[in-house]
């Protein structure tokens, strides 16, 4: 199966589904806490599969990798919240299982926004800033 440049979630667990990971991001990736995360697959090799999240990037079996959408926003990408006139920085793209979607968390002025954002919220900006507008 053809994984390289799609977009999924890796739902697993720590201390049930380790052997699933590679041992050498292991630690990093458990510490994402992945499950609802969406990722990028990137490479294939010796039956396991490249992840990638914002910069960081994982190694892992491809039996629980789930294919999705691929979001309009991705990790890092600086875009504005419409309705608030502000320009935040994708810190978060999970997948919302119900509605099939996903949904954003956002750094606003050094914090991390604790609103779920949808991609009808916001639009992507090509700034060097983040705050308001």
């Amino acid at each position: 199966m053809d994984y390289i440049d799609t977009w999924g979630l890796y739902q697993c667990f720590q201390g049930t589904d380790d052997e699933m990971v590679d041992s050498d991001c292991r630690e990093y990736f458990f510490a994402l806490q992945p499950n609802g995360k969406v990722f990028q697959c990137i490479s294939t090799n010796d039956e396991m599969i490249t992840l990638k999240y914002g910069e960081k990037v994982f190694r892992v079996n491809p039996k629980f990798y789930k294919r999705v959408e691929e979001p309009l926003y991705k990790v890092g990408d600086k875009v504005e919240i419409i309705e608030k006139s502000l320009v935040g920085q994708i810190l978060d793209v999970n997948w919302h299982i119900k509605d099939d979607a996903p949904f954003y968390f956002l750094g606003v002025d050094g914090k991390k926004s604790g609103k779920r954002y949808r991609d009808c919220d916001l639009d992507l900006k090509e700034v060097d800033y983040i705050g308001h507008l």
